[in-house]
């Protein structure tokens, strides 16, 4: 891939209207599934991105030459991805080999035991029945169930559009029958006694920022995604498949400008009317589509007014998902022994989770994810060693921890945990190490409390309760990402661009309008 600050490409498909002008502000998966749909729709679009690489939380790093997944590690709807490429006349798997995860996760506890979230139900079933013996038939019940949500929450709802009030009511029967009030800890109770089991399917909310005591019973969904998708590890890591995206929408026609620092979007009549980056350099467009958190635009880009400020004072107060650290760390050999997916759950589970969420506070027992991709793909370990990355939900910034302080110790305990549970030899074969923390996700990816997947999924924060995809200020801005509709998470974030192409083409059904302002200047709207 090109990496100059200009990316430019010719399309060989047909013609584009060059007043149909798009600007898509940042490149993580959102921002690169809607450029290429916009694209794909005769828009002539180029995409913005802050930094000098693309790929937003979906970032590589490297330490000592070696490649790191900065965010995400699997993809779990990679019939999402293929739709994009088959858009352009091309195949996902021209360009992309996804490795299977087997198993989709090893659940660690503090007791010794384990639990391996197997690909085949068999397999799975059989695990249920070996940890707690008896329980094993609650499974296809358990699964026929998030099968249901999967149906109505995934299907149906991931990409309408919630813009209107009207349209949260359309849905609330449904969601009352699928008892989407209760919590998805709640949910998952109703099935398994084991304790153990019920923190291993409902974990998953913490995979797209939630409180399984908090969040929606509705993200049962995850689960059965899960089993219609399968869990996946792009061959060369994530970075690979946000490359081969850049690399499609750049074959196509569209371009990409990086180390461009958005400072304020230029608004007239109502509209955005251009883009300022780095404080000097203007772009016109006909309409903007950030991946930048909602709330970060309007406080940072947006002349609001006094209700605006209101309402931004209103977004201010809303739940926000728990923040990371994250620890990436080299070893001097191979560990083999170890599976690509590892959660490590604490003595707790709740009281962990209530710490984080609610107290602000940094727990002492802590929880892990560990994620080593040399399991499913070798290459990503160097010669005779590994490659990890290990991360620990804590409070995003509203706890006003010092985190300059606070990171070094965090990065010890959490080692220290993994020593301790997985790694007996871990400090004698420990290398290079790098840690993130909420300051990272502030201060690198524009989250303005350090949160690392935006607002929390709880019910109240949902659907048309989320960020609108489309600015109720100004009606040619559009939004993509974790804190929109239908959220985080790799398929959440994919499927929010889906939701901006259906607003777009509402919008521009008869192609652009125009707006001639009091002093005669006509505008395209």
């Amino acid at each position: 891939m090109n990496t100059s600050n200009t990316f430019v490409a010719h399309s060989s498909i047909g013609s584009t209207n060059q007043t149909n002008k798009a600007i898509v502000i940042g490149s993580g998966f959102g921002g690169l599934a809607v450029a290429l749909r916009l694209l794909s729709d005769g828009w002539n679009v180029e995409l913005l991105e802050r930094h000098g690489d693309l790929g937003g939380r979906a970032r590589v790093f490297h330490l000592d030459g070696v490649a790191f997944d900065a965010g995400p590690t699997v993809i779990t709807a990679p019939f999402l991805f293929e739709e994009l490429f088959e858009r352009f006349g091309e195949r996902l798997e021209q360009h992309v080999t996804l490795l299977p995860v087997e198993p989709f996760y090893r659940m660690d506890y503090a007791d010794g035991s384990h639990f391996d979230y197997k690909s085949d139900i068999d397999d799975t079933i059989a695990e249920i029945e070996r940890l707690a013996p008896g329980t094993s038939g609650a499974y296809k019940d358990f699964l026929a169930a998030t099968e249901k949500m999967y149906q109505r929450g995934f299907i149906d709802l991931a990409e309408q559009p919630f813009t209107k009030v009207t349209d949260m009511l359309k849905v609330l029967p449904d969601l009352v029958r699928l008892r989407a009030d209760k919590s998805l800890y709640t949910f998952v109770s109703r099935f398994f006694d084991d304790e153990r089991l019920r923190r291993a399917f409902s974990v998953p909310s913490l995979l797209v920022g939630g409180h399984p005591f908090h969040t929606s019973s509705l993200y049962g969904l995850i689960h059965a995604l899960e089993r219609r998708g399968g869990v996946w590890y792009p061959k060369g890591g994530t970075g690979a498949l946000v490359t081969a995206l850049a690399d499609l929408f750049q074959r196509h026609g569209g371009t990409i400008h990086t180390g461009q620092e958005v400072t304020a979007l230029r608004v007239g009549y109502g509209r955005v009317t251009g883009v300022e980056v780095n404080g000097d350099k203007h772009h016109e467009t006909d309409i903007v589509v950030s991946n930048a958190d909602p709330l970060h635009v309007y406080e940072k880009w947006l002349p609001m007014g006094h209700w605006g400020r209101l309402l931004n004072g209103f977004r201010r107060r809303m739940k926000q998902s728990m923040g990371l650290v994250v620890v990436y760390f080299l070893t001097n050999r191979c560990y083999k022994e170890l599976n690509h997916h590892t959660i490590v759950f604490g003595d707790t589970f709740k009281e962990i989770l209530d710490t984080i969420f609610d107290d602000h506070d940094v727990p002492e027992d802590l929880s892990l994810y560990l994620h080593r991709p040399s399991a499913t793909d070798p290459e990503m370990a160097p010669t005779g060693g590994d490659a990890f990355y290990v991360l620990a939900p804590v409070p995003n910034l509203q706890g006003c921890q010092d985190w300059e302080t606070l990171e070094p110790k965090l990065t010890q305990n959490i080692l220290l945990t993994l020593q301790q549970r997985l790694m007996p030899d871990l400090f004698e074969q420990l290398g290079v190490t790098h840690t993130v923390s909420p300051r990272y996700f502030h201060e690198a990816l524009s989250s303005p409390f350090g949160s690392a997947f935006s607002i929390a999924p709880t019910l109240t924060q949902s659907a048309g309760f989320r960020y609108h995809n489309r600015s109720p200020h100004y009606q040619n801005l559009y939004f993509v990402g974790a804190g929109t509709h239908p959220g985080a998470g790799v398929p959440g974030v994919v499927s929010s661009a889906g939701v901006v192409e259906k607003l777009v083409k509402e919008d521009y059904a008869f192609g652009p309008r125009t707006f001639t302002s009091p002093q005669g200047k006509t505008t395209a709207l």
